[in-house]
């Protein structure tokens, strides 16, 4: 097969003639005797396109290298056909710009930092590089973003090399070969050179800009995560207008915006504190409310009430048996407190012949047990009320 990708990693579309075709119940697999398409490899995604009439989903790497073009179960495609095969030329664009980033990317880490590449993963969202570090402090971070659209600023070649193995491990690269026989080099000069079989862009000022989304730490390694080219462009122009939106919402500069959000932050969680609070109260007056003069106090509160307000409210009273219900789409959250005199009642003893009733489940500790019933059935709910009332009183 010859790999036109290589000669010249531009071409769109080109005539060829189908090799061979083997069918699945899930693809149709051919080959031609040329290719532009390029097949998944080195964490570069595979091509897509068309062959024809025939949508190409996918291209896989054949065991000899060759691409391997994935089709749909239903294409009547036959050895000997002479087609057109065209690229998606945007998905293999961005993948070009983003592993150009990437070599880059890495060659810089390498020599300003002493820091190695141990993985990597050219999405269609970000890039990411995981490094050999447990740790990178954000200053390393910045100087690196700033290095890389230097570079793209200042539109460094990127080339290819064919040759020896044993030439290319002499050029002491950044990492190991993994490949045997010839090796092919990619160069970004002045910045990388690496063993790797993908396609890349011409010049890095096609990157078009670099900027780093955030980093986390995965299996002890640091792993950053990148915007780049089209993908970075539409980011910060989305993130631009958000930042627009915030300065009119605020009425501040862009400086002023951290300071503002924090504040907010500071008002809502006084609201959320001061609502708390309320919540608390309002649910202590409903107890003193329904509590009875035997201490029992049983009630329904609205779907969507927190049962540990109720819980928090049976500390202010000596003895009391009380069971609050509340309706909880479909199901029914159910609290029990047994406090002072009411304590003496073993709730595990309770607990089956009671629960049995609304299929519910729970526990707790004394003096307050709590859990779900799969019921909301409001007759099989008042033999459960009616149930309690009779074993706390008897």
């Amino acid at each position: 097969m010859e790999k036109l990708y290589y000669q010249d990693p531009y071409l769109k579309r080109i005539t060829c003639t189908v090799t061979h075709v083997s069918h699945t119940d899930k693809t149709t697999e051919v080959c031609t005797d040329r290719t532009i398409f390029y097949p998944e490899s080195g964490g570069q995604p595979g091509d897509r396109g068309t062959l024809g009439q025939y949508r190409v989903i996918d291209t896989r790497k054949a065991d000899d290298g060759d691409s391997i073009l994935i089709l749909d179960p239903s294409s009547q495609i036959k050895e000997g056909d002479v087609l057109e095969l065209v690229l998606d030329w945007d998905h293999r664009y961005k993948f070009m710009v983003i592993h150009a980033a990437q070599h880059m990317l890495s060659g810089l880490l390498f020599t300003m930092f002493g820091i190695g590449t141990v993985a990597v993963h050219q999405g269609e969202e970000y890039l990411t590089i995981e490094t050999d570090r447990s740790a990178i402090d954000a200053n390393v971070i910045d100087e690196l973003v700033l290095a890389a659209n230097d570079k793209i600023r200042e539109n460094h070649s990127i080339i290819y090399h064919e040759m020896s193995h044993k030439d290319a491990e002499a050029l002491g690269l950044r990492r190991s070969i993994k490949v045997e026989g010839d090796v092919r080099i990619v160069e970004i000069k002045d910045v990388d050179r690496i063993a790797c079989g993908g396609v890349h862009v011409a010049r890095t000022g096609e990157i078009g800009v670099i900027f780093c989304l955030g980093h986390e730490q995965i299996r002890g390694h640091v792993r950053l995560y990148f915007s780049c080219g089209q993908q970075a462009l539409d980011a910060l122009l989305s993130g631009n207008k958000a930042i627009q939106s915030l300065n009119r919402t605020f009425s501040c500069r862009t400086d002023e915006i951290e300071s503002k959000v924090a504040e907010l932050f500071f008002a809502l969680n006084e609201a959320k504190a001061s609502a708390s609070g309320a919540m608390r109260r309002l649910a202590l007056m409903e107890v003193q409310c329904n509590i009875g003069s035997d201490g029992l106090c049983i009630m329904e509160c609205a779907q969507g009430s927190d049962l540990q307000n109720y819980a928090q409210a049976v500390t202010e009273f000596e003895d009391i048996a009380m069971l609050v219900t509340c309706p909880d789409n479909g199901r029914t959250k159910w609290l029990i407190a047994l406090k002072g005199g009411f304590e003496k009642i073993d709730f595990n003893v309770l607990l089956r012949p009671l629960l049995a009733e609304i299929n519910a489940k729970g526990g707790g500790r004394s003096p307050v047990f709590q859990g779900v019933a799969a019921c909301d059935d409001k007759e099989k709910l008042k033999v459960f009320t009616d149930k309690f009332k009779a074993l706390v009183l008897n």
